[in-house]
């Protein structure tokens, strides 16, 4: 009875912790899919749309009078400022928790930048906002923060048991199965095209001749070389298990991908119903900034075990 119970105990552990990653991973692409459209340079300041709209109901209409005060003395006279602090402070929170490194403190800052997100826009005017997706939304990062939820299917608990080698292939094969969906996706587009294609869902519905969306999962952009090389740089991850160089080059190439995208700050997004968006670059920079942060931290270690 004494063993049953031990397993028991081993099992129900073993499944929190899962639970707990796939939450963390789950709010981490939740971040990454919300990035795209805080559009650098001026992040909708000039046609009164995107982050800017939001900053200003806030300013208008927050119920704190404190916050009020802070958007339309400090925030809104350096908007662009405040736009790029949010821009790459979001990027870096989602490649955090969809890696799982410092995955804690990853996730009490995710529950401190909910906080004006949720007083900007739950009086939006028009907006049609759910005051209880924020509270909830602050809610569960402070979960993730009192739990262990980096030690499975995260950085955090493959540095601690030392499972290098093990996850650096996973690694690999989740950023090949992201590149070669990210080529299904493309396929249509011209190879080296300027048009990037939506690896996620954009549906929505024909309210007259006006399209409703609700349905707005959008992740990553990809175009078919983008897609290849991604590919390429996941297969060298998985190389590096062995030959340590391989590793360090697919996290080098990762790192050069989310550069170039965070330089270029925009897609041009071809849509399924042929018009071509804007959206911002840093839900790429944040996905292959992630992966190679994993990557070099997990090739570091494997080489240091090795040598």
């Amino acid at each position: 009875m004494e063993t049953f119970r031990n397993r028991l105990t081993q099992f129900h552990d073993q499944v929190e912790g899962y639970v707990l990653g796939a939450v963390r991973i789950l709010v981490g692409l939740m971040w990454l899919a919300n990035v795209h459209w805080k559009v650098p340079g001026d992040f909708g300041q000039t046609r009164g749309g995107g982050l800017y709209k939001y900053a200003v109901a806030g300013g208008e209409n927050a119920p704190l009078s404190v916050y009020r005060w802070l958007t339309n003395e400090v925030i809104l006279p350096n908007f662009v400022a405040f736009g790029w602090f949010t821009l790459l402070s979001e990027l870096v929170l989602a490649a955090l928790l969809i890696v799982g490194f410092r995955s804690r403190l990853a996730a009490l800052s995710g529950a401190a930048m909910a906080v004006p997100i949720m007083l900007s826009v739950i009086y939006y005017p028009r907006a049609d906002e759910w005051s209880w997706a924020y509270l909830l939304m602050i809610g569960v990062h402070l979960v993730l923060a009192v739990t262990p939820c980096g030690e499975k299917l995260g950085l955090d608990g493959a540095l601690r048991r030392g499972s290098f080698a093990t996850s650096l292939g996973l690694l690999g094969a989740f950023g090949a199965v992201v590149g070669a969906a990210g080529l299904y996706v493309a396929r249509g587009g011209d190879f080296m095209g300027k048009n990037m294609y939506l690896l996620g869902s954009d549906a929505g519905f024909l309210d007259g001749e006006r399209l409703v969306r609700r349905w707005e999962l959008k992740f990553v952009w990809f175009s078919p070389v983008v897609a290849l090389v991604t590919i390429a740089c996941a297969v060298l991850l998985i190389i590096g298990t062995r030959v340590a160089v391989a590793g360090n080059i697919g996290s080098l190439g990762f790192a050069v991908l989310a550069v170039i995208a965070l330089v270029q700050q925009t897609y041009r997004y071809a849509r399924d119903d042929g018009q071509i968006q804007t959206v911002a670059t840093g839900s790429n920079v944040a996905m292959w900034g992630a992966l190679a942060l994993a990557g070099f931290l997990l090739t570091r270690q494997l080489a240091r075990r090795r040598s």
